[in-house]
């Protein structure tokens, strides 16, 4: 791949550091640690005695002071003056006074100046709070790291105590809604996520997982181009309805059912493959499909609505299947196995109707059939709660699985109840994971 950047973006304890220096290395380039810069200046600012609050005490050290980096065996050593002072920069008391360095406008000149020239010359991956939006927003890829701030502060807490730091958890929490607020709220270049950033919650990812996603999403884009344009166009032409339904839902699941999207990352597979939801309302096909602005989800639905000649025709230009939900229904299998084979992606609500009282344990087993017999990729949704007008919910993409992992090859009852199984099995898991970050 020729000259790259990535950008990770996001607030304190988010692992912006650790995945951006491990996705270095895997990729053989240097990764710049911004927030270590800002750091450095806070660190020389409390040892000077300054008052981190006078900003003209702030601007004329940002004159003065001469901040470099230096990278041995692929590792960054942050140096002011000459000094290294990577090993004094990862305390609270120095964490919060970089935020509030951060917020001055001299100083985030001298530090984007100088991460610009660093970016320049070579491949690179650069976290901090500003690269996407500020530094380098015309990077390659553009990350947004994220967790709830318990779960981060959970981390900074292990890692201080790690190194013999003596801290309170409840202290540390504090610290993070802090510092949180500070950096949204700045009038200078506050944290947000940047035009054409992907919004990765790493709440419930190992960061394996979170590493594996990024260089995933790099390589779609070394495969496309490298332009963040050319990956949202379309791969098939768009019927008429399904492009208003597309509008409509952006607006829709902004507005009046304002939905968090997480694990977006896992939506960079290629068709075919089946995309499958809990069912719980008459929007579901639009709040899990939209997202995938590539494809034309062709989804399977109740025979009973082409009785009537509008939604018939409504049904028709949607490319939906029709299905008999009382029967085992052969035709629209053979619909369904055609449709995959055809490089399409499949839309399926395996509980069948809505309502159901059990999440995914009382499925209809034509699901099963079809993804053995397509061979293909399952792609989970959930989307909890039930969605209602002006009620936040969240809509999780799972880690798409090959249920022919599952069985070897086979296709029998046994098989087809084991598919069952490893569904029920993941959907307990983002519902238990989805209850955890809500405690």
């Amino acid at each position: 791949m020729k000259h790259f950047t990535i950008a990770i973006d996001g607030p304190g304890g988010a692992g912006k550091s650790s995945v951006a220096g491990n996705i270095a290395k895997q990729l053989n380039v240097l990764h710049l640690d911004t927030g270590a810069m800002y750091r450095a200046f806070a660190l020389t600012a409390l040892e000077r005695g300054l008052d981190i609050a006078d900003e003209a005490a702030m601007a004329a050290l940002a004159r003065r002071i001469r901040i470099a980096v230096r990278f041995e065996g692929g590792a960054q050593h942050t140096l002011v003056d000459g000094r290294d002072v990577t090993a004094s920069i990862r305390t609270p008391e120095v964490s919060k006074g970089a935020s509030d360095v951060a917020k001055l406008l001299p100083v985030r000149r001298l530090m984007v100046n100088l991460q610009q020239r660093i970016a320049k010359s070579q491949s690179m991956v650069l976290d901090g709070r500003d690269i996407g939006t500020r530094v380098l927003p015309n990077a390659t890829l553009k990350i947004y790291l994220t967790a709830s701030s318990e779960v981060r502060a959970r981390r900074r807490f292990e890692e201080l105590t790690a190194k013999g730091i003596d801290v309170q958890y409840e202290t540390i929490l504090r610290d993070v809604i802090e510092r949180d607020r500070q950096d949204t709220t700045r009038e200078i270049d506050p944290l947000s996520v940047a035009p054409g950033a992907v919004t990765l919650d790493t709440s419930d990812m190992t960061q394996p997982e979170v590493e594996q996603a990024i260089l995933t999403m790099l390589e779609a884009k070394h495969m496309q181009g490298g332009t963040a344009a050319k990956a949202q166009q379309p791969r098939e032409p768009l019927t008429l309805f399904y492009r208003l339904a597309m509008v409509l839902s952006r607006i829709v699941f902004t507005l009046l059912v304002p939905v968090r999207y997480h694990g977006l990352e896992n939506l960079s597979l290629e068709a075919p493959f089946i995309l499958i939801g809990n069912h719980q309302s008459m929007i579901d096909p639009f709040l899990i499909g939209w997202k995938l602005r590539r494809w034309q989800i062709r989804y399977l639905g109740k025979k009973e609505i082409i009785r009537n000649p509008l939604t018939r025709s409504i049904y028709q230009n949607m490319l939906m299947i029709p299905v008999d939900r009382h029967n085992m229904d052969m035709q629209a299998v053979r619909a369904c196995l055609k449709t995959l084979k055809e490089g399409h992606v499949l839309g399926i609500f395996p509980e069948g109707t809505r309502h159901k009282k059990t999440l995914m344990q009382e499925m209809e087993s034509g699901i099963a059939m079809i993804a053995l017999r397509g061979n293909v990729p399952i792609l989970p949704a959930y989307v909890t709660p039930k969605p209602g007008f002006f009620r936040r919910i969240d809509c999780y993409y799972g880690k798409p699985f090959s249920v022919h992992d599952l069985v070897n090859g086979q296709v029998n009852r046994e098989a087809v109840d084991a598919v069952m199984a490893a569904i029920t099995r993941r959907y307990q898991a983002m519902a238990a994971a989805h209850a955890q970050t809500q405690a």
